[in-house]
């Protein structure tokens, strides 16, 4: 094997290894950012549970409903990310 296509092959390879660093990090970003949500609609539950007034849970369930919509949209954006990120590694 020549220099020239063992320095090409270690190039690919350094490539393919950044890649999959790449993905990784992002897939760990993600796995994170669902455990914060979660806590979150888990945080929201309790509070709810423990309000004692009808207004207050009224007020509390729309703010807990608009919240729920505004995670759904940022998992939903997530995912759009996981799948470019497939289609990245794929080529």
């Amino acid at each position: 094997m020549s220099k020239r296509s063992r320095s090409n092959n270690e190039q690919s390879l350094e490539v393919l290894a950044a890649q999959f660093e790449y993905a990784s990090v992002a897939v760990i970003t993600i796995g994170n950012i669902l455990a914060t949500i979660s806590a979150g609609i888990t945080l929201r539950l309790l509070e709810e549970a423990s309000s004692t007034s009808s207004n207050s849970k009224s007020t509390n369930s729309n703010l807990f409903n608009f919240e729920v919509e505004q995670m759904q949209r940022q998992m939903d954006d997530l995912i759009g990310e996981m799948q470019n990120l497939k289609r990245m590694m794929q080529r």
